[in-house]
């Protein structure tokens, strides 16, 4: 834990919750939930190249949200959100772009997805 003093984060916009959080692929097999970093969402392996996120809540909207891909192997090899459903599905998809197959993102210990959702947590906008 880190030994420091922590403040609240301040926005323009009410109710922003932040979720990030990170995976470890697992080729073609389902994701072992239990290594994931992060609090309040489950990944599943949806099929060849593509995760699914559950989220345990549904907020009213999203404002932003970025991922990426840390590959042990570097290169060329991205990630990308597919659909994003935070208002009744709670799911966002994530897809495995550009050059790594799903074996070549779970050969390797150090492989992971990383993500980052800001999302609004009240119906105002402003």
């Amino acid at each position: 834990m880190a030994n420091r003093i922590f403040h609240d984060v301040q926005a323009l916009n009410p109710g922003i919750k932040i979720i990030a959080g990170r995976f470890k692929p697992n080729g073609s097999s389902a994701i072992d939930n239990t290594e994931n970093l992060g609090n309040g969402f489950t990944v599943a392996y949806t099929t060849t190249g593509t995760y699914t996120i559950t989220l345990d809540d549904v907020y009213p909207g999203y404002i932003s949200a970025q991922c990426s891909l840390q590959h042990n192997g570097g290169g060329d090899k991205k990630v990308h959100f597919g659909a994003i459903d935070v208002t009744s599905a709670k799911t966002i998809v994530i897809y495995n772009v550009t050059g790594a197959s799903v074996a070549d993102l779970a050969a390797h210990a150090n492989n992971h997805v990383h993500f980052v959702l800001y999302l609004r947590n009240t119906s105002l906008t402003k």
